[in-house]
This record gives C-alpha cells, structure tokens and sequence, in this order.
C-alpha cells in the first residue's frame, strides 16, 4: 500500500469515517494495482463487505429479539462528507488524513442503533451490548478493521465478520501478513532513499517528518491533547460529550492537517510512487507465492 493511503485508511474508525476517504472512481494510471485490491480488501471491496457484514448483524440480532438497523456505508459517507463516492485525492484535498477534520460533522443522535439501545432498560441495554459485541463491548466490524483487531471481535459482530471474510482468525492472519508485507517492502532500500528524498521535500514545503507515519501520529497525539484521550482519531463526536475543548486550537490543528497532507501527496507522487511501482510488483509476487493457502481460504467479495 502506498504511504499516503496507509494513513488514510489508518483512520477509519467505529461509527465515524468508515473508509470516507475511498470512492468508486478509477484510479490514476500512476497508482498501482495493489495486491489487496485485487484480492477484495480495497477500497471498494471493503465497503461491498461493510455492507454484507451489516445486513448479517441485523438478522443475528433479530433472532436474539433485537432490532438493529444496517449501517450502509455510502450514505455515512455522504452525511460526513458531502459526497457518497469521493476519490483519495479529493478527499485528502479537502479533509487531509480525517484524523481531526471529522471531528464535530457528526452528532450522537445521528446512529438510529443507539437511539434503539437508549430506549431499553438497564438489563435489556447490556442484553442487547453482549448479543452484538459478545465479550468486546464496542468493538465494531469498522475498528476490527482499523486495528488488526478481527479475532477479538464478538457476538453478532463476529459471526458476521466470519460468514462474510471465510473467518475472523483468517482475516486476522490475512492482515498480519499485510503488515509484514508492507515492512518488507519499506525496508528495500531503494524505499528507504525514496522516504529520504520525500523528507526533503516535505521540509522544502515547511514539514518536518522523516517518514510518513510520523504525520499521522503526529496529529493524532496532538488531535488527543485537545479534544481527549478517549477521543478516537477521525471520530465526529467526542468521547466525553460534556468535556470542554479549545475550538481554536483544533481549528487550527484541522487547517495544518491538511495542509500537511497536500504536501504529502505532492511529494510522495514525485518521490514514493515511482519507486513503488518498481518493487511492489516483485514482493506481491513473493507474497502469493509464500501464503497460498491462506489467499484460497478467502471468500470472495461476491459470495
């Protein structure tokens, strides 16, 4: 995966901006075709599964004697951002990374399954907590996602996750492997110079990162100092409803954030990708070759 998308897709979160940054358009000619593209854990492939998850928790938690409205993707996406198919790049224009450009564009009333729970008592409420998250309480399809977190899902989210991927434990796997793929790749040394030149071109653009994922974690601690801790990267709603914040301090943070971002995709078209397109190809290959076993045992979007 490239570095700018990694970091755009480090920041889906539960019930906020679940993939927002990825749309339907074709991508540009440059961008490589991505081994999990192709195998259905992209962009779009993402999202058709999001869907299909969500419509396996609503007839789970029907036949436990709850109600659960499915949560589709597109129109989340169009509530947050204005559009239902935005590309990378239009995203990245416009909200940067997502990590605090989301915050506020959200309201608690707006998930009509937690306005459900709230109508419940007590006892029905952790019912209802236990039949969709199991042992996990929270711990959505979405931030299973995000965190390489799939084997810990739960309850109605579990089994769902299982019927739609072939298995949590091989979507966990499949993602660990994704991992050690992308660090193999960022070890070659022809990376580590194209990272170099990048840092020189971020700084020529007033940055000072020496790789990519020092941005994201960069705004995601200071996004934290501002609005919480138990506040989520790229989530629309504080955690702490009721905690006071400094709304001039994250105005601030939002407009460096993407402008940080414009400059990162700036310099990672001139330095990263065309370096990519060289190696990628070469490791995806070794990758197919190393865990055909586990690709086999991946159900197909379509299914």
């Amino acid at each position: 995966m490239s570095q700018l998308r990694h970091a755009l897709l480090a920041v889906m979160t539960a019930g906020a901006i679940v993939l927002a940054a990825c749309g339907d358009e074709e991508p540009a000619p440059a961008t490589p075709v991505e081994l999990e593209d192709q195998l259905g854990f992209g962009d779009e492939g993402i999202v058709e599964r999001q869907s299909r998850v969500e419509g396996r928790i609503r007839d789970c938690m029907k036949a436990q004697g709850f109600d659960y409205v499915p949560i589709d993707p597109l129109a989340q996406r169009a509530a947050l951002t204005g559009k239902a198919r935005m590309s990378d790049e239009e995203f990245l224009q416009q909200f940067g990374y997502g990590i605090s450009t989301m915050f506020g564009r959200g309201a608690p009333q707006s998930d009509p399954n937690e306005r459900y729970r709230k109508s419940l008592g007590p006892a029905d409420q952790a019912a209802y907590d236990r039949a969709l998250f199991g042992d996990n309480p929270g711990l959505t399809f979405a931030e299973a996602i995000d965190n390489d977190a799939a084997d810990e899902l739960g309850g109605c989210t579990k089994r769902a996750t299982d019927a739609v991927f072939g298995g949590a434990a091989v979507l966990s796997s499949l993602q660990g492997k994704f991992d050690e793929l992308e660090e193999r790749i960022n070890q070659d040394q022809r990376m580590v110079r194209a990272v170099e030149k990048w840092s020189a071109c971020m700084a020529e653009r007033g940055f000072r990162y020496d790789e990519p994922e020092q941005i994201d974690e960069d705004m995601i601690k200071r996004f934290k100092a501002i609005v919480g801790q138990a506040t989520q990267p790229g989530a629309t709603v504080p955690a702490d409803r009721n905690a006071p914040y400094d709304k001039g301090a994250l105005a601030s943070l939002k407009r460096e954030e993407v402008k940080a971002a414009r400059a990162d995709l700036a310099c990672e078209e001139r330095e990263i990708t065309p370096v990519e397109l060289e190696i990628r190809p070469q490791y995806e290959e070794q990758f197919r070759n190393r865990n055909t076993k586990l690709i086999e045992q991946v159900r197909p979007v379509s299914q």
